[in-house]
């Protein structure tokens, strides 16, 4: 259980470092208007500009990835609580994007579609180590 379990942690540093990296750089993108979809997907929405999903998108996003990436890295105790609120987090940010301005073909809806399945992976390996920490307490217990 252990391998497994260093195994997992090493994975999800790696998935939320990544997150974390491309979630800032691709937020400053969209603030900067640096390769930025063009405004008019934006009409019918809250949005005037790509100001406040660029800001949440560095901010809230990669903000979170790269508390949890550090939090992992040095072996905390809520660590992978704050990974599987990581992975939530850009469901989340992915599941608006779409309800916003819908899934536009090409790379648009390739990332929409990457960045949620990333999302899911770093829930379910949280959520997986979160059960063996579990388990490998009731076995301490046990005997």
């Amino acid at each position: 259980m252990r391998v497994i379990r260093e195994i997992s942690r090493a994975i999800l540093i790696i998935l939320t470092g990544f997150l974390s990296l491309t979630s800032i750089l691709g937020g400053v993108a969209l603030i900067a208007g640096f390769n930025a979809p063009p405004s008019s997907e934006l009409q019918g929405t809250i949005f005037k500009s790509f100001l406040l999903p660029g800001l949440v998108l560095a901010v809230v996003v990669g903000g979170s990835a790269l508390l949890a990436a550090i939090l992992l890295l040095h072996k905390n105790k809520f660590s992978y609580l704050f990974a599987t609120v990581t992975g939530i987090v850009i469901m989340f940010f992915e599941f608006i994007e779409v309800l916003m301005i819908g899934s536009p073909h090409g790379i648009a809806r390739t990332l929409q579609i990457f960045y949620f399945g990333l999302g899911t992976i770093i829930t379910i390996f949280s959520i997986c180590i979160l059960f063996i920490d579990i388990l490998s307490e009731q076995n301490k217990t046990k005997y």
